[in-house]
């Protein structure tokens, strides 16, 4: 590889490009003998088989309950399937600690079906096998076709609070409570409901966010009221396993209507009390262990890796028609830097025992032409592109969404632009479903640039254990092991950004990666509940369990902090939200996300401009020079009991400082 790169290089006699390349070969070089950066250490996993689980097994809902004998040591159980309300036998329950493997045999009216699957902190991830013939236990693991996925209850809810319901009222509107514990109430919890869709109107009856008190809630009872200046509803509702069920009452009138349930953000942060610094970071740690195991099959480190130069010092791609509101003040800071195009080839262990599973991703690096002021080292951008980008488009000046790879290589950061895509169309479906999730993006998002389709990452005889956002966040995980081995990169200053599925993903990896110095996902802030029935586009979604079940997005803030993250959102974006300015959600979320941070809440901002869908730095805008500097809104939480004007309030101030000023300022 290094001497076909030579070969490119030899020819240019200019000094200073010279200079250039023989640190960019250096780079390269270095970068291709180390080793993969190794994940992180988990502390041991004490959960086990005993206890309550709700299983989700290819959409049917099982319950499951597992006690372990006294004097026998072995384990019964009962099994109910919560669609048809029936029980059904169970048996041959077994458990290994070492291997954290659980199987038991579930018997049914004509079939018998094994479970097999691994447990990480109280969260299952497996597979079944369907058999109408035989009740022997499978030869093979490819008889295991089918997922299932679930949580133990006895293990995860030890306390009552936080807690969250999806909840369905009087048939007609989709909501979200959410109750945590609130050092100022009578009944030590507080709450919020956010109608988030209505049944006939879909998302565009998304509703703002109610502070609501709780009057009595222990876990299985829950009472609370709904105030507005005209109204007041009193909600009276009885917890029964993973459901809840109810009644609401309006104040003055005889009206009353029904309400039903289940859990939901299973592993949420919550709002409440903040969290001391060891006990969020125990959270963390678990968390992270936990969607590892739900989107990534536990985050394995590839077997190998191969760094490919296919092209090296190229030069940056010259403006000719820069996008009118790019306000980066391109004109003052000159591409004073070189790309180089790089392919990574991996091989994973095959959990399956065959051989192991290839993954390939693409990529441009750009790097400084000058070497680092009085001998330091420089910063590092890991940058993610959106629908229908690619790492060659963050790298293009005149790209409309995606240029601020380009503007970060200016201001003197190495940048490495990583291509985030879809999978085939095969591969966005499990067995039980009869269509794929989505059906569009068949050649990927910008194949002439080398961002085809993504093929899932599974062994022979299985479609994949992997969501497809996990998939990208392994990928962009990889990239960020080789960009930490560039001799010139501070390790310490190392910042992730994207936009729409990009901003997805940096939010995603800013908070399951500690390395990362600092996130600013840009033009995604989403309430998932609103965003599914907005009808955006699906990729976000788990073919194998639903994220919305365990998180949500201030659940990936809370595991980002306490380090910097800047949220930018427009105060409009139709992408996610019908809602007129600003869109409502994004403080909604934000106000979630910052009871995480504690005292270290000026760490957080959330950078909320003019312009909808796009990426903006607040440095020179040829446009709009009354949105000059980073601008945050006036007021972010209630001003006073049961208010909801603040999320409707779009007013903001200026911080005196761009983007890149607030980078400085964090990574100090």
């Amino acid at each position: 590889m290094m001497s076909h790169l030579t070969i490119l290089l030899e020819n240019d006699q200019v000094p200073a490009i010279n200079c250039a390349k023989r640190c960019l070969i250096r780079i390269l070089q270095v970068a291709s003998m180390l080793a993969v950066v190794p994940a992180i250490c988990a502390a041991p996993d004490t959960s086990g088989p005993v206890g309550t689980w709700y299983l989700n097994a290819n959409n049917a809902r099982l319950t499951l309950t597992i006690a372990s004998g006294q004097q026998s040591g072995a384990y019964s159980g009962t099994l109910a399937d919560e669609t048809e309300g029936a029980a059904q036998q169970m048996d041959n329950i077994t458990w290994n600690p070492a291997s954290r493997l659980l199987e038991f045999r579930q018997i049914g009216a004509g079939f018998w079906r094994w479970h097999r699957g691994t447990v990480v902190e109280g969260i299952f991830v497996g597979r079944f096998s369907n058999d109408k013939t035989s009740p022997a236990k499978p030869e093979q693991l490819t008889a295991y076709k089918f997922h299932v996925t679930g949580w133990n209850s006895t293990y995860l809810d030890r306390a009552p609070a936080p807690r969250v319901f999806e909840l369905l009222i009087n048939s007609k509107y989709r909501a979200r409570l959410r109750i945590d514990v609130a050092a100022d109430s009578a009944s030590g919890y507080s709450g919020r409901l956010k109608i988030h869709s209505t049944v006939t109107r879909g998302a565009a009856g998304e509703e703002l966010e109610y502070d609501v008190e709780v009057t009595r809630w222990d876990g299985t009872n829950l009472n609370f009221v709904r105030r507005s200046q005209n109204w007041t509803e009193s909600s009276a509702g009885t917890v029964s396993g993973r459901t809840i069920s109810g009644t609401l009452e309006i104040a003055g009138t005889r009206d009353v209507f029904p309400w039903t349930g289940y859990r939901a953000e299973l592993l949420s942060y919550g709002y409440g009390v903040r969290k001391g610094p060891n006990e969020r970071a125990e959270w963390q740690d678990r968390t992270r262990r936990q969607l590892y195991h739900l989107m990534m099959a536990d985050n394995p480190l590839p077997l190998s890796r191969e760094v490919t130069t296919v092209r090296a010092n190229l030069a940056p791609i010259l403006p000719h028609k820069l996008p009118p509101d790019r306000d980066d003040d391109p004109d003052n800071w000159p591409q004073n830097y070189r790309v180089s195009e790089l392919r990574f080839d991996y091989t994973l262990p095959n959990p399956y025992g065959g051989p192991p599973i290839a993954r390939t991703s693409h990529a441009y690096l750009a790097a400084p032409v000058a070497p680092p002021p009085d001998g330091s080292k420089y910063p590092a951008l890991l940058a993610v592109n959106g629908h229908g980008g690619s790492a060659l488009r963050m790298m293009d000046p005149d790209d409309p969404h995606y240029w601020y790879g380009d503007a970060f290589a200016r201001r003197g950061f190495v940048v490495l632009a990583l291509d985030i895509s879809h999978r085939p169309v095969a591969d966005r479906k499990s067995p039980y479903m009869p269509h794929p999730l989505y059906v569009n993006d068949v050649q990927g998002d910008d194949p002439a640039n080398g961002n085809g389709t993504h093929p899932s990452i599974k062994a022979a005889g299985f479609d994949s254990d992997w969501e497809e956002d996990g998939e990208r966040i392994w990928d962009a995980m990889r990239a960020l092991d080789y960009l930490l081995t560039l001799p010139i990169i501070d390790g310490s200053r190392v910042v992730v950004t994207g936009l729409s599925m990009g901003g997805q993903i940096t939010t995603m990896i800013g908070g399951l990666d500690q390395r990362l110095a600092m996130s600013i996902p840009v033009a995604f802030s989403a309430d998932l509940s609103v965003m599914l029935h907005h009808l955006n586009h699906p990729c976000w979604q788990w073919l194998n369990a639903d994220i919305r079940e365990y998180v949500d997005t201030a659940d990936f803030y809370a595991l980002t902090a306490p380090r910097p993250l800047i949220v930018e959102t427009g105060k409009t974006d139709a992408t996610y939200s019908g809602r007129p300015q600003p869109f409502a959600s994004d403080k909604q979320v934000l106000r979630r996300s910052r009871v995480a941070y504690g005292g270290e809440t000026a760490n957080v901002l959330h950078y909320l401009h003019y312009d909808e869908h796009h990426f903006h730095v607040g440095d020179k805008n040829p446009t709009r020079d009354t949105e000059k500097d980073l601008r945050v809104p006036e007021v972010i939480e209630p001003t006073g009991p049961w208010a909801l004007e603040w999320q409707t309030d779009g007013r903001t101030y200026p911080l005196n400082a761009t983007l890149f000023d607030c980078i400085k300022f964090f990574l100090r």
